[in-house]
């Protein structure tokens, strides 16, 4: 069964590029936060599964871009993958509705990415029963997770830097 793959490269070329760059970003925003008190809760928080969130962009990227890799290949490890997500989106959610957030910072560190992985997991089942919709579907929910990745990073250097204006 073949994916037709070869459609996709320059897609999965730029938005693994993307991903990667932006994780980049978010370990500078890591150094600010050196000498901020209550971090641990932040990096688990916020820190963490941002850049799990744009790994797994630059993770799905990479097994895309593998030459000749085999439809049930891509379908199991998106699926262990999508599972994985899941399992971790659940820990983070938990977290995160404890806190006092509003709307959208729920959507974007919580209801979002548990969206995207359940797509990634749907792919897996489109892949094995050969729906031409299938990549289309991972396009939509690797998006979805850069877009969660850049907004998520960039909410987190706006705090850190506001924070530290308001250090004496």
């Amino acid at each position: 069964m073949m994916l037709g793959l070869t459609d996709w490269r320059d897609f999965y070329v730029m938005i693994g590029t993307a991903s990667a760059a932006i994780v980049g970003a978010s370990f500078i925003v890591v150094t600010l936060s050196a000498g901020l008190e209550d971090r641990a809760l932040g990096i688990r928080g916020f820190i963490s599964p941002t850049a799990v969130h744009l790994g797994s962009v630059l993770i799905g990227s990479a097994i895309l871009m593998i030459p000749a890799i085999d439809a049930i290949a891509v379908a199991l490890l998106l699926g262990i993958g999508g599972l994985a997500g899941l399992i971790y989106c659940g820990i983070v959610a938990a977290r995160i509705w404890r806190m006092k957030l509003d709307l959208e910072d729920r959507c974007f560190y919580a209801l979002l990415p548990v969206a995207a992985y359940g797509m990634m997991v749907t792919v897996a089942i489109l892949i094995v029963i050969e729906a031409d919709s299938s990549l289309y579907v991972l396009a939509a929910s690797l998006i979805i997770l850069l877009i969660v990745g850049m907004r998520n990073a960039w909410d987190m250097a706006s705090f850190m830097i506001l924070r530290n204006k308001n250090l004496p």
